[in-house]
C-alpha cells in the first residue's frame, strides 16, 4: 500500500514538473519502495516483540530483543539510503519536498534507533536504561516511520 500511494503521489508531482520516468526507472523505484515498506515492517515487528517482552524479560532475552531492534533499524536505514539513490538517479530534482524531509526525519530516527540499541557498546551498563527508556523511544520511532508513511500518501479531495 504505501508503494502504491508513493507512487501516486511522486508520480503525479513528476508529471507536473518534469518528464514521466521510463519503464525501467520506475521499475527500479517500485523495487526500493517494496524494499523501504519490508524493512520498516520488520523495525514494525522487532519494536513489538522488544513492548512485549519487556516487562519481565530476562537480560538474556533483553539483549537479544535489542540486537534485533538495532539490526531492523539498520536494515531499514539502508533501504532508505537505496530508496534516495534510486529517486536521484531516475529523477534529478528528486521527490517531493515532503517526502524528503520525512525520508530525513525517519533517517535521524532509525540511526537514533542504531545508537540506542546497540548491544556491543557497554550493554551491561545501558540495559537498564535500555528498558526504562524503551517505550518513549518505541513511540518516537513509530511516530516517524507514521509520518513517513502519510508523506507518501495521496491526498483525497
Amino acid at each position: 500500500m504505501l508503494v502504491a500511494a508513493f507512487l501516486a503521489v511522486w508520480t503525479s508531482s513528476v508529471l507536473v514538473q518534469r518528464p514521466a520516468p521510463d519503464s525501467a526507472a520506475r521499475t527500479r523505484v517500485i523495487a526500493a519502495l517494496k524494499e523501504v515498506q519490508d524493512s520498516l515492517d520488520r523495525v514494525r515487528g522487532a519494536a513489538y516483540n522488544f513492548r512485549t517482552d519487556l516487562g519481565g524479560a530476562s537480560p538474556v532475552v533483553l539483549y537479544n530483543r535489542a540486537q534485533r531492534m538495532h539490526g531492523s533499524c539498520v536494515a531499514a536505514d539502508a533501504a532508505l539510503v537505496r530508496l534516495d539513490s534510486t529517486v536521484t538517479a531516475s529523477y534529478p530534482a528528486g521527490a517531493p519536498p515532503d517526502l524528503r524531509r520525512e525520508t530525513r526525519a525517519l533517517r535521524a530516527a532509525l540511526t537514533t534507533c542504531q545508537r540506542e540499541y546497540d548491544t556491543t557498546v557497554r550493554w551491561q551498563e545501558r540495559a537498564d536504561s535500555v528498558r526504562a527508556w524503551a517505550p518513549f523511544r518505541l513511540r518516537r520511532l513509530d511516530e516517524a516511520m507514521r509520518r513517513f508513511a502519510q508523506a507518501a500518501v495521496v491526498p483525497r479531495h
